[in-house]
């Protein structure tokens, strides 16, 4: 990576393109015909009025709708090709300008329980997190310069949830006050639209007025379907209440194979994608014109534990189903590379692996997934170091490095140099070793020194270096800090939703 510049992808023939445009069409086509001769169960009748004026076959009894291909096709031609998600900070904005282009990573994890390291005992100590682990994972990731925003947070406020209180609702706030990043999706469950009414509230005071926040969003909504073809209340509701505020969406699907998605590696790209055209056609009715960023991945679960598995299909299969969206409709792309294991050392192994594949399919906007069965303050730190080997990859297949010309050649220098020589002094050796042309980057928090080095001080592993630099990132402030008038009205607003919005 060149110091200080942002990374792109290099052309397009230097990626990996899974299949060829026929390949990619038939699914396309097999997209078209589920939504029109299956269609979706949309399980509320207040949410399937809102699609009363759309040429759609409504089944009232059965609460499925239908979808012609043409209405749909009508819809993704109305997504953007290009826009901007925003950041409290405008230096941390992120223009999306094409998917040929742009290269983002979010991070996320959302699990509901973490595990703190006892360095007394030597020992893995499981906790139930609150606000405080909300913040602190907020405030970690406005740090570490790899992450460009967030999808997610980092922990749940389990806490306040247990209250009964709208933790979410919270959760974004924190968002936006600990961190000048942009915020990415909202995840609303219980409140329904009465919450996002109040997002909408939040949001419009952090970035000064609905005015602005239509013109610089600072979170988005996350519209899905889940299983096999069904969109729940709280579903619909992300696309209603992101459509009411002009917010991005990120169109996604649920499903699970083999239980709530076919085995075979086809049909489950060919339901991901119907599944993600309706969520995308679903915004785009609501709100034509509004930022999509279609996420067309299925996961895989071990049939014998039920748990989520670690594999290459997954990532596979959103390269597949992402290439439909960027070669056939040429939008930007989000995808998840997540570490799904309990233990460090195969976490960051999977990591790596996933971050990679799917950087080189041509994922634009990346979440970057830390551990979601129990979060670790860790993988914060392993994450910084393996989105900026992926990064360093990409640059080295850009014309920067890679271009075939006279200079990069250099066969002058070889023969100046000769048989006998050495290239270290020489001038064009002294120009690609500046720390400024990037092209012999290396992690900080990785080992570069001899064995006997490393074991004259201490050994440490790369789980230990870590740790020693959250102490680092504990320090961190945002940094402009929110205005303290802007923090009062949004604490008045969330006294407000605590009241209406309890469930007990």
């Amino acid at each position: 990576m060149r110091e200080g510049e942002k990374v792109r992808y290099p052309k397009m023939n230097r990626m990996w393109r899974i299949a060829s445009k026929e390949d990619l069409e038939r699914i396309d086509n097999a997209a078209y015909h589920i939504l029109s001769e299956i269609g979706v169960h949309i399980d509320d009748k207040d949410c399937i009025e809102y699609l009363k004026d759309a040429p759609v076959e409504i089944d009232e009894k059965e609460l499925i709708v239908k979808f012609p291909e043409y209405w749909v096709r009508e819809m993704i031609a109305k997504a953007p090709k290009s826009y901007l998600l925003a950041a409290r900070d405008p230096n941390n904005d992120l223009l999306v300008s094409s998917y040929h282009n742009d290269f983002y990573n979010l991070f996320t994890s959302g699990s509901t329980k973490m595990y703190i390291w006892n360095e007394q005992t030597s020992q893995w100590d499981s906790k139930t997190p609150g606000e405080e682990d909300v913040i602190r994972g907020f405030r970690m990731i406005d740090a570490v310069d790899a992450y460009d925003g967030f999808f997610g947070t980092p922990v749940e406020d389990v806490k306040r949830s247990h209250q009964g209180l709208p933790a979410e609702l919270h959760t974004t706030y924190n968002k936006m006050k600990f961190s000048t990043k942009h915020g990415g999706p909202c995840a609303i469950t219980e409140g329904g639209l009465k919450e996002w009414d109040y997002v909408g509230k939040l949001a419009a005071e952090v970035q000064g007025g609905f005015d602005e926040l239509k013109k610089r969003p600072i979170i988005a909504g996350l519209p899905t379907t889940i299983g096999p073809l069904t969109c729940t209340r709280q579903n619909f509701w992300a696309a209603v209440g992101s459509a009411k505020y002009h917010l991005p969406t990120y169109p996604y699907w649920g499903g699970t194979a083999p239980f709530t998605a076919p085995a075979t590696a086809p049909a489950q790209n060919a339901l991901a994608v119907a599944c993600t055209h309706f969520c995308i056609a679903l915004s785009q009715y609501l709100d034509p014109g509004t930022a999509a960023i279609p996420w067309p991945q299925p996961t895989s679960v071990d049939p014998q534990s039920g748990q989520l598995a670690v594999g290459p299909l997954p990532s596979i299969l959103l390269g597949m189903g992402g290439q439909v969206y960027q070669d056939l409709y040429g939008l930007p792309i989000g995808g998840c590379a997540y570490c799904l294991s309990s233990s460090l050392d195969e976490a960051g192994a999977t990591w790596a692996l996933s971050l990679l594949m799917e950087a080189l399919w041509g994922v634009n906007i990346q979440q970057v997934g830390s551990t979601p069965g129990a979060f670790m303050w860790e993988t914060i730190v392993m994450g910084e170091t393996l989105v900026n080997y992926t990064k360093q990859v990409l640059y080295e297949l850009t014309e920067d490095v890679l271009n075939i010309d006279e200079e990069h050649l250099a066969l002058d220098v070889i023969k100046e140099v000769g048989p006998k020589g050495q290239f270290t002094t020489h001038p064009q050796t002294l120009k690609w070793i500046d720390p400024k042309m990037g092209l012999f980057w290396h992690s900080n928090d990785w080992i570069h020194e001899h064995s006997d080095q490393w074991l004259q001080k201490g050994a440490k592993t790369w789980v230990e270096i870590c740790r020693e630099r959250l102490k680092e990132l504990d320090k961190h402030q945002p940094d402009p800090e929110i205005a303290k008038d802007v923090d009062e009205r949004c604490n008045a607003i969330l006294k407000e939703a605590d009241e209406e919005l309890a469930l007990f």
